[in-house]
């Protein structure tokens, strides 16, 4: 268990790391509006606004996670199933019905995705 632990924390370290060399580069190329946030930013006002719920989602699974075992779902793939069931829904939904996505509402999609991540996909339940 803990050789599994230490390959998944090198690996989560490294991908941490090239994201922090990767948005380094991209704020000193010289090209204007480039970096990663503004490209997540662009991308959920147009058709892929479930970004920021998914963002919240995995920072509230990630950060945060009740102890509360009234919100555990019987299996824990559950809550991953629903994450991509929402993608796909509101992928579709956003091709069908051209709507403004103003930064309250992806703000609001931010938080509601902390709650979901916080209470439906907590990795602090007891076994």
């Amino acid at each position: 268990m803990e050789a599994t632990y230490e390959i998944v924390t090198t690996i989560m370290a490294v991908f941490a790391a090239l994201y922090v060399l990767l948005e380094v580069f991209l704020n000193v190329n010289g090209i204007d509006d480039d970096t990663s946030n503004i490209i997540l930013l662009e991308a959920s006002q147009k058709k892929l606004f479930i970004i920021p719920f998914a963002l919240g989602a995995i920072l509230g699974h990630l950060f945060l996670g009740t102890t509360n075992t009234f919100f555990q779902m019987s299996s824990s793939l559950y809550p991953v199933i629903i994450l991509f069931g929402l993608a796909i829904a509101t992928y579709i939904f956003a091709r069908l019905v051209d709507f403004k996505k103003p930064i309250w509402f992806l703000s609001l999609l931010l938080v509601l995705g902390l709650i979901y991540g916080h209470l439906l996909w907590s990795m602090n339940y007891s076994s």
